[in-house]
């Protein structure tokens, strides 16, 4: 059963109690972690009311492509894929033509009368618009190796003065972060797609492992079967991690459209934030110390007890890598 569509934000919310604009503090730890409140979600310190206002009641076309994940999960990843599928494999001349392409109306807006062929979204389930003729792609990836990667992203961002990442991990652990928990807004995405066949779910550590099997997965799910096999081969070429990182790395284009996200803040010298770091799995081994990683085994339980994502991950959770690795 397909979803009907639905209208989850009413006007009458965008008011300035549901849109906080002051800094907000990390209970647990003590540390600042500036965001704003919407709608009792957490979201960048950055964001803009009329843009999230639009983005959560964006009509879409039928066959319009969201992809949607937790902050550093994998949306950046899949927002290439679907970028080279919608142009039969032939890769970007630049990263600006890929965000043109699939843009982030969360934060970049929407011109007026725009209907781009995909979008991206870090909103969680209930406040991105749905359409019973859209297709829904979401990726999740397992907490610590999210965790990790956040702190890395965040930490080089002006405006959060991130001090180390055990202070980072008690916020990350509590949902005191821009975005909240990553377990909740992985659950909310999950009973969203048990409602209806347009939600296609994929996990990063599967995308990294076995791209190929993936993708043809996604492909299968927008319809694209006809895709030819050399246009798939440029797929697969075009969408590899380092080529993706080597794509960003070509001007500051990136830099500069990362700065975006802090409200104009200007950055620290030497600070250089980077949407596309390592791209592996398992890094989190050399930040996570035994105790954080047992406390986030723990919470992960607590969350995911009863689901479908309680068995998942085990070995790319597990504290000691499991010797069939590299």
């Amino acid at each position: 059963m397909r979803m009907q569509p639905l209208k989850l934000i009413d006007s009458d919310i965008f008011n300035s109690a549901a849109f906080c604009h002051s800094q907000c503090v990390s209970r647990s730890s003590g540390m600042p972690i500036p965001y704003k409140e919407f709608q009792g979600f957490r979201v960048p310190v950055g964001a803009d009311e009329g843009r999230l206002r639009a983005a959560c009641n964006h009509p879409l076309q039928p066959g319009t492509v969201v992809i949607s994940s937790y902050p550093k999960c994998g949306t950046t990843w899949l927002q290439h894929i679907v970028f080279l599928l919608l142009r039969g494999g032939r890769p970007a001349d630049s990263a600006s033509q890929v965000v043109e392409a699939v843009p982030f109306p969360e934060q970049d807006g929407l011109e007026e009368g725009a209907n781009p062929r995909a979008l991206k979204y870090h909103l969680p389930f209930r406040q991105t618009p749905m359409s019973k003729d859209a297709f829904y792609l979401y990726v999740a990836r397992n907490p610590k190796d999210a965790c990790v990667s956040y702190y890395h992203f965040l930490k080089d961002l002006p405006g959060y003065h991130i001090k180390d990442f055990d202070e980072f991990f008690e916020a990350f652990l509590a949902g005191e972060v821009p975005y909240g928990d990553l377990l909740d807004h992985v659950l909310e995405w999950q009973e969203g797609a048990c409602r209806t066949s347009n939600v296609l779910l994929v996990t990063y550590e599967d995308l990294s492992r076995d791209r190929e099997a993936i993708i043809r997965r996604i492909a299968n799910f927008l319809g694209l079967q006809g895709l030819d096999d050399a246009a798939f081969k440029d797929v697969l070429e075009y969408s590899s991690f380092e080529y993706m990182r080597d794509l960003a790395s070509r001007d500051d284009f990136m830099l500069k459209y990362l700065l975006q996200s802090t409200g104009g803040q200007k950055g620290t010298e030497g600070h250089r934030p980077r949407m596309l770091r390592k791209g592996v799995v398992g890094d989190w081994r050399a930040h996570f110390t035994p105790e954080q990683s047992a406390r986030m085994d723990e919470h992960f339980s607590r969350k995911m007890k009863d689901t479908s994502w309680e068995k998942a991950w085990p070995k790319d959770m597990a504290h000691e890598r499991p010797a069939t690795e590299p």
